[in-house]
C-alpha cells in the first residue's frame, strides 16, 4: 500500500479553477448546478433525487456509490452529472467512466479548505 498524507476531513471544497474549467469546457455557470454534496449537508446526497443538471465532488470514501448514483440518474430521470474526481486509474469507478467525456486537470488542486495541495491529479466527467 502506498502512502498518502492523512486528510482531516473527507470534505475538500471546490476550487474556483474547477469552477473555471466547467464554465469553458461544457458554458455552465455552478449557480446552474445542484451539489448533492454540500458543505454540511441537512440530507444525504445519495438517497435523495438529483435535479436535472448537478455538480459532484463526492466524499473519497463514497466515490463509487456516488458515481452509481450518478449513472442512476441519468437512467432513470434523464438527469445530467458532472463530476469532479480523483484520477486513481486502479479503482472500480474510473473504469465504469470510460467513453465519457472526461476533462483531465493539470497539475494538481489546491481545495478551498486543504492547508497542501491533492496528492493527486484530479479529472472532471460529464456523465449523460
Amino acid at each position: 500500500m502506498s502512502y498518502l498524507p492523512k486528510s482531516k476531513s473527507d470534505v475538500h471544497i471546490t476550487p474556483d479553477r474547477v469552477w473555471e474549467i466547467i464554465d469553458l469546457v461544457w458554458d455552465i455557470n455552478k449557480v446552474d448546478m445542484f451539489d448533492p454534496c454540500p458543505l454540511n449537508p441537512k440530507f444525504n446526497g445519495l438517497t435523495v433525487k438529483w435535479k436535472d443538471l448537478n455538480y459532484v465532488n463526492p466524499p473519497y470514501p463514497l466515490t463509487t456509490e456516488f458515481v452509481i448514483k450518478a449513472f442512476m440518474e441519468l437512467v432513470f430521470h434523464g438527469h445530467e452529472t458532472i463530476m469532479l474526481l480523483p484520477a486513481k486509474t486502479d479503482q472500480t469507478f474510473f473504469h465504469m467512466l470510460q467513453g465519457l467525456d472526461i476533462v483531465w486537470i493539470k497539475g494538481r488542486l489546491h481545495f478551498k479548505n486543504d492547508e497542501w495541495s491533492a496528492p493527486q491529479a484530479h479529472f472532471l466527467v460529464k456523465i449523460k
